[in-house]
């Protein structure tokens, strides 16, 4: 799969900012990155994470939203509960890329992905079990909100995958932020 299928497949949400990070699997990446510079020049920012498992990951994210994600004080918690030792958004993302390493998904990502905190806290504190509902991931708190953050999303996929299929550019697609 090529690498601009790869980002509207599974970061649109985040091209089109509303969603402040998006995971890739990159082990289905046939052909280069080319894209990555113009995209950089949008706002997007790229972080290569190995997990255990040792599979590439690329996070696809938006700094200045990871930003306003760090200042919510149930994620705070959160994140020093798990060693989290600063709201620097650039610091907290290389802590991540060290969890990665020892983990193979550590669960506070979700909080970079724009999960909320409470499901984040949920899903650790539950072990994965005990959820009240699911959409992209498990919802330990609010049904209404996560099942409402869901469908924005995969609306703004649905719709970013029918644009790029019509001929739209991938840079075009993105927003600047």
């Amino acid at each position: 799969m090529s690498f601009d299928e790869l980002l509207i497949r599974h970061s649109s949400p985040t091209l089109a900012g509303i969603k402040p990070a998006s995971l890739i699997n990159l082990r289905f990446l046939e052909g280069g990155t080319d894209s990555i510079n113009s995209l950089k020049e949008k706002g997007l920012s790229f972080m290569l994470l190995t997990g255990q498992s040792g599979y590439p990951l690329l996070l696809v994210y938006r700094l200045s939203a990871i930003n306003e994600i760090l200042k919510a004080p149930v994620a705070k918690s959160l994140l020093e509960k798990n060693g989290y030792k600063t709201s620097e958004p650039e610091k907290a993302l290389e802590h991540l890329k060290q969890r990665f390493l020892k983990e193979s998904c550590p669960h506070e990502v979700g909080i970079f992905l724009g999960y909320p905190a409470e499901d984040v806290s949920g899903f650790i504190e539950n072990k994965g079990k005990n959820a009240i509902s699911s959409c992209m991931w498990k919802v330990y708190s609010d049904t209404e909100r996560a099942l409402a953050l869901c469908e924005r999303w995969n609306r703004c996929r649905k719709s970013y995958t029918e644009y790029w299929k019509n001929g739209m550019e991938i840079t075009r697609l993105c927003v600047i932020a």
